[in-house]
Order: C-alpha cells, then sequence, then structure tokens
C-alpha cells in the first residue's frame, strides 16, 4: 500500500516515465528469456519444387507450428523435426516433383490424336522409371529419356530403340548398379535392349552403355587390390616390429587396354596325301609325200597309185597330288586389369627393431634382417621378379610427436562452452542492461532527492535540530526551498510518529527553558 501511495504522490511525468521503464525492462526480460531458452532449427526439406515447398508451408501454418524460409531450405525446430515429416510423408507430403501414369487421366480420348496420346504415353512411362531410379539409394536426382521408336505404318525396317539415364549420385556406382539400371529401363520399354541403354553421370561420365569398355573399373579394381595387400603386408610386419611400427605402400600397373590376337599356325611335317590324280594324253598325226597332182583329188581306191602317206604319235603323262596338313587356330583375347607389375615400398621403426647402432656387427645385423623381410614380402604378397615386380625395405626412426602437440578431446564442460556460450553472453548482457534500467531509472524516481541542508536550516540548532534534520533528510516529498508548508505537511503525513515524537522534544526543550527562566 505504501508503494501504490508513493506512485500516487508522483507527478504524472514521472508515472509516465516510471512506466515507460518498466515496460522497456519487461521487453527486455522477455527478449532474454527467448534468446536463452529459443531451440535451434533444423533442415526441413530443401530443393523443392515452388508448388510443393508451398504446399509443406501451408501445411506447417495451419498445424502452428514456427519455421524458417533460408533461400530454397524450410527449417523447424530440431525437437519437432522427425515428428513433422512423419507426419507430412502420412498425408503425401512432399509430393513427387515428377509424374508418372497420372499424366494419363487427363488424356480424353474424343479430342487426343494418336501422336498426343504417344508423347503423354511415353512421358508418362519416363517419369515412373525416373521414380523407381530415385528410390535407389545413393542417386539424389535422375532423369530418364527414350527413343520412341515412332515409325511409319507402310515401313518394313524398324529402326533400334535406345534410351539414356542421366543421374547424378553422392557416391560413385559400382559396375552391377550400373547395369541393373540398363536392365530396369531396358525391361520396362518393349524391344529394348540393355545394351542400348545409356547411364550418364555429368561428373564422372558415361557409366555404363554402348561402346563402353569399363576403363575405370579395373582402376578401382586395383586400386581395391594395392588396399587389401597393404593391409595384408602391415599385419604381417606388425607381428614383429608392433603394432604402429611399419608402414606400406604398393602402387599396381594395370593393363588397361582391350586386345584380341588370332594366329594360325601349320605343321609341314605333318602332311597326308589327300588325293592323287594322273592325267595320260595321246597325240597323233599323219603326213605324204609326191606333187600335187589331179589322182590326189580322187577317191582312195582310184588314186591309191596316185602317192604315199605316214602317220605318227606321242603319249603325255602328268600326275597331280594334294596333301592335308595339320592347322592350328589361336585366339587369345586380353581384359582389361591385368596387373603388369608391382611395387612395394615398407618403412620400419629401426628403434622398434632393437638394433644397437654402436654395436661392431650392427651393419650385418641390418642387412640380414632386411634380406629376411624381403623375402617375407616377397613371399607373403606372391611377388614375381622376372615379370619386374620389385620391393624395397628401409630401416629408419620414425619421428616421435611430441606430448605438447597433441590436442585432446573436448570435455563436457569445453562442449557446453561451444554449445551456449554466445546465448549465456546474450542472457548476461540483457542482465546487465536489464539491471542498469531498474537501479538507474526506476529506483530514482520512486525516491527523489532530499534537501537535508534546508530541513537543518528550518528546523533550528542544537539537538533538537540536528535530530529534525536527520528525520527530514530521510523522508520523502516536496524540496522545502519551494514550499515549506507543504513540505512539512508531506512529512507529517508520511511519518506521523516521527512527526509527534519531534513536536513532543520540542515542547520539552520549551518547557525546560521556561522552568530555567
Amino acid at each position: 500500500m505504501k508503494f501504490i501511495e508513493t506512485l500516487r504522490a508522483l507527478p504524472l511525468t514521472r508515472q509516465l516515465m516510471l512506466g515507460a521503464a518498466v515496460l522497456g525492462i519487461v521487453l527486455a526480460m522477455t527478449f532474454m528469456v527467448q534468446g536463452a531458452t529459443k531451440e535451434p532449427m533444423a533442415l526441413l526439406y530443401s530443393g523443392l519444387e515452388p508448388q510443393y515447398a508451398g504446399e509443406i508451408i501451408e501445411e506447417l501454418e495451419q498445424t502452428g507450428i514456427p519455421y524458417e524460409i533460408k533461400g530454397g531450405s524450410i527449417f523447424i525446430p530440431e525437437g519437432k523435426r522427425d515428428e513433422v515429416r512423419f507426419a507430412l510423408a502420412k498425408d503425401g507430403l512432399p509430393r513427387q516433383s515428377v509424374q508418372g501414369y497420372e499424366l494419363l487421366d487427363d488424356v480424353n480420348g474424343f479430342s487426343v490424336t494418336s501422336e498426343m496420346y504417344n508423347a503423354a504415353y511415353w512421358r508418362a512411362k519416363e517419369g515412373e522409371l525416373t521414380r523407381t531410379i530415385l528410390a535407389i539409394p545413393g542417386i539424389s536426382s535422375a532423369r530418364v529419356h527414350i527413343g520412341a521408336n515412332l515409325r511409319s505404318g507402310f515401313s518394313r525396317a524398324q529402326s533400334t530403340q535406345t534410351a539414356s539415364v542421366t543421374l547424378s549420385t553422392t557416391h560413385t556406382l559400382s559396375e552391377s548398379q550400373a547395369e541393373a539400371i540398363q536392365y530396369l529401363v531396358a525391361l520396362a520399354v518393349s524391344g529394348l535392349n540393355p545394351e542400348d541403354v545409356a547411364v550418364i553421370d555429368p561428373t564422372k561420365g558415361i557409366l555404363a552403355g554402348p561402346k563402353t569398355d569399363h576403363m575405370a573399373e579395373p582402376a578401382m579394381a586395383a586400386e581395391d587390390q594395392a588396399a587389401a595387400l597393404e593391409q595384408k603386408i602391415a599385419t604381417l610386419l606388425e607381428a614383429r616390429v608392433g603394432i604402429g611400427n611399419a608402414r606400406v605402400s604398393v602402387s599396381m600397373d594395370v593393363n588397361r587396354e582391350r586386345q584380341r590376337i588370332s594366329q594360325v599356325t601349320f605343321d609341314p611335317q605333318s602332311k597326308v596325301v589327300r588325293n592323287r590324280t594322273i592325267n595320260d594324253s595321246t597325240e597323233s598325226g599323219s603326213g605324204g609325200g609326191g606333187a600335187l597332182t589331179v589322182a590326189s583329188n580322187l577317191p582312195a581306191d582310184e588314186a591309191a597309185g596316185g602317192g604315199a602317206s605316214s602317220s605318227n604319235s606321242a603319249k603325255n603323262s602328268s600326275e597331280s597330288i594334294a596333301y592335308e596338313i595339320n592347322e592350328t587356330r589361336t585366339e587369345i583375347e586380353t581384359l582389361p586389369g591385368q596387373i603388369k607389375r608391382i611395387s612395394i615400398a615398407v618403412l620400419l621403426n629401426e628403434q622398434a627393431l632393437g638394433i644397437d647402432p654402436a654395436a661392431a656387427d650392427a651393419a650385418t645385423v641390418r642387412e640380414a634382417l632386411i634380406t629376411d623381410l624381403q623375402a617375407l614380402i616377397t613371399s607373403g604378397a606372391g611377388l614375381d621378379l622376372e615379370r619386374g615386380d620389385s620391393i624395397s625395405v628401409e630401416l629408419m626412426p620414425f619421428q616421435q610427436v611430441p606430448a605438447d602437440d597433441l590436442v585432446a578431446a573436448p570435455g563436457m564442460v569445453q562442449q557446453l562452452m561451444d554449445r551456449y556460450f554466445w546465448s549465456g553472453l546474450q542472457a548476461l548482457l540483457l542482465g546487465v542492461v536489464v539491471i542498469v534500467l531498474a537501479f538507474g531509472v526506476v529506483r530514482p524516481m520512486l525516491m527523489p532527492k532530499l534537501a537535508t541542508e534546508a530541513a537543518v536550516g528550518a528546523a533550528g540548532t542544537g539537538p533538537a535540530g540536528a535530530l529534525g534534520a536527520a528525520s527530514l533528510g530521510e523522508a520523502g516529498g516536496v524540496s522545502p526551498e519551494s514550499d515549506p508548508f507543504a513540505y512539512l505537511k508531506d512529512y507529517a503525513k508520511e511519518r506521523e510518529e516521527e512527526t509527534a515524537a519531534l513536536l513532543q522534544q520540542w515542547l520539552t526543550e520549551d518547557q525546560k527553558v521556561a522552568v530555567n527562566e
């Protein structure tokens, strides 16, 4: 009640200033509490098309969940993210941005030509295949293009059906995954062969398709083999030198060319007569002597005595022999991935081997140990020195990391400082502002200044005057210099007991003075 009376005794201007100060303190406290207790925001969805992002925002507004939009991403409080995702998925949100067979729902058979229906059908087919490919883990985006075979009805020749799949992945797809996408598209389109489907990654090139020899697959296989061989050799050496005292590096040269060689070889020592042919021919001829007369033109009987003739013959013989010879046909195909050469480098910690450098036979022991380790690694890795494989073993002291350079894992206190430092600093600053406003603005308004010197002058001298000055110095009200009567009135009203005691003291002093006189 006394506080309310004090407020009522203040002038109107001070009441307004006091109200503004209290309102500022309340707002500052509210802002401080909200900043300190605000839950961090987490990503809900990003990269949605505007119409589908609008559906998500509308649903969030209807459920009263706070959200923030930054660029193309939607953020909500972290504690509600999983719950909101399940709730949106129950309602079918976010909707698929790729349309499939639902495109055929709007096709009107009375106003659509066959070309228009075919275009809508292939669009729906591409959309359904895109949806299926996007469901594969590791694929962030995909697009399917089908080369529709729109041949004329009068054409007898049918062109080859083709298709292509363009996709973006979060990790490199294996050859089997690319082939699975090829078969997925080929089996969904009638007349399409899996070999005619090209799988393309814009950043990694052609993953599968026509005329691809999978050049990157042998390199990846070689890297996997090299890593496995490194682990195998390191495990073998650490049994001798201890864990962390061996470093192994394996390099493989892999043949990345595909080559096919065809060769035919004949054996001349294995000839066998397949057939033999002999041809005999005889040639004969005739001749006559004497002059040409009339008798030579007469019949034979009449011209018998007209002249004389002679004849001869020759005999020719030829032989043809055909042989059968053994022949060997050889076809050699070299596929990519064949290892051409292996190089192994091994570095061991000399300090862990226990070799005394000051010993007389230190060099001999060192060379013997290196020789034994080389033989061990050669046998364990299956090296072929005739092929050109090489191995190098070196013994060197490892560099020891000083303990001062080691960074300890952050503790619980450090993690709390990293997470809540700025929010705590913000709360501290706002708290200082509130304290300053409370003690610098509100308190002076509620406790006005008193002019103690004027009160002492008005009360007089002596013990009573000192007591009155002390009492008046603690009182509140109107300044005695401006209106002494109003000041005394306020003082008497607020402190009735002290005023009565003061008056009683004054009367006692006056009585003592009168008795003495």
